[in-house]
């Protein structure tokens, strides 16, 4: 995976959405070490599903990607 400079305009609609996972427990953490990088936060999903937790941020470009969690298999 690589990143680029646009040459123009952001589109309207981005073409890729990252979904990076991190062990449990590290959800905030990472997020917290993202935001002082630069990303801007948009929402938390923490009980739509019990299978994932995740939280929504922008780069400084505005594109979205998430920072997902999920629990320990029991």
């Amino acid at each position: 995976m690589f990143f680029r400079l646009m040459a123009g305009p952001r589109l309207e609609r981005q073409a890729a959405h990252l979904d990076l996972t991190v062990p449990w427990g590290s959800r905030q953490a990472e997020v917290d070490r993202l935001l002082g990088l630069g990303a801007t936060y948009k929402w938390d999903v923490l009980d739509e599903v019990p299978h994932v937790q995740w939280t929504t941020l922008a780069d400084p470009e505005g594109n979205l990607f998430c920072v997902a969690e999920h629990p320990p298999a029991s």
